[in-house]
């Protein structure tokens, strides 16, 4: 078996201040290491890699999930196939707003759904009848597969 790992950040900023306050978390930020590679998705950036990790990367908390070797090969492709991809502004509004949306395919991700999109596309169910546009930075941590 394989381990990936899920970061997951405290509240900072304006944007990750009003995600924690409307979702009712200390959450506000997801980011997904696989292979030594951390993907995310942020505002001002949209989604990106890096293999250095920084001062902020620290103060996240992280979470071991087991996957298979096939596993780990589909979420690096789909990760890889993400890279460059918008922020979604849009959906993060959603948030704030609790207004209700549904879509089959994105090319803009937040944060956490590129967290839940990407293992879901590698069979990795994090949660049951979630699709990846609902789950917040709070709804990824309450996953039974996140281990210390």
């Amino acid at each position: 078996m394989n381990e990936i790992e899920i970061f997951l950040y405290l509240n900072r900023g304006l944007v990750g201040h009003l995600i924690g306050w409307q979702t009712r978390s200390a959450y506000s930020h997801a980011a997904i290491r696989v292979k030594g590679i951390l993907y995310q998705s942020k505002e001002g950036k949209g989604v990106f890699s890096r293999k250095e990790l920084d001062v902020e990367d620290s103060l996240a908390e992280i979470y071991k999930i087991e996957v298979t070797p096939k596993q780990l090969v589909v979420l690096e492709e789909f990760l890889q196939q993400q890279v460059g991809k918008k922020y979604d502004y849009t959906m993060v509004f959603r948030f704030l707003t609790r207004q209700q949306e549904s879509r089959k395919t994105s090319n803009k991700w937040f944060c956490s759904e590129l967290v839940f999109a990407s293992c879901m596309k590698a069979g990795v169910i994090l949660l049951r009848n979630t699709e990846s546009w609902e789950v917040s930075p709070s709804l990824l941590s309450r996953s039974v597969l996140l281990k210390d």
